[in-house]
């Protein structure tokens, strides 16, 4: 499953908000995503088990990033991922902010396109990752080592991104 080649929700509300776009195309762009996203929970409804091993793969990985790194670092992670322009896993985290969402719901262990995290490390003004994204073979999958820093807003955002075989 792979969301349609266009910007996040949230992206899409600030070009809105800039004037780039009009509010039709927004609600159009928005409405092909949550199809999208539709689309893949009808998948999990007609193969239940696949759903389910891949939800237990997700909430370990997550509660494994819980307990090194803590929740909010993570997220504020994720989130700083999603406002990636050609960073396809950006679909999935742009609301990596709403803690209503559990953690897990961001990651793919084995569903395509997958995202894991491998690495992480996490300081006060920096953090450097090591993720896998795209496709569910091994051979096929996407790694990237990412360096983001703090900015002068004191968000995190990408000063590196290094491609890996």
């Amino acid at each position: 499953m792979k969301l349609a080649p266009f910007p996040t929700p949230n992206l899409l509300i600030e070009k809105w908000q800039r004037g780039e776009i009009e509010r039709e195309e927004m609600q159009q762009l928005m409405k092909q995503h949550q199809l999208a996203l539709l689309e893949e929970a009808e998948h999990y409804h007609w193969n239940p088990i696949a759903g389910y091993l891949e939800g237990l793969l997700n909430k370990r990985a997550a509660r494994t990033l819980i307990t090194n790194h803590g929740e909010a670092a993570i997220r504020e992670i994720f989130l700083a991922l999603s406002r990636m322009q050609d960073f396809p896993p950006s679909a999935y985290l742009w609301n990596a902010d709403h803690w209503d969402i559990p953690l897990h719901a961001f990651l793919r262990s084995r569903s395509t396109p997958v995202f894991r995290v491998r690495e992480i490390l996490v300081k006060t003004t920096r953090a450097v990752l090591l993720i896998e994204h795209g496709s569910s073979k091994k051979a096929e999958t996407t790694r990237e080592r990412l360096f983001l820093n703090r900015n002068w807003r004191g968000e995190l955002e990408l000063t590196q991104r290094i491609l890996l075989k």
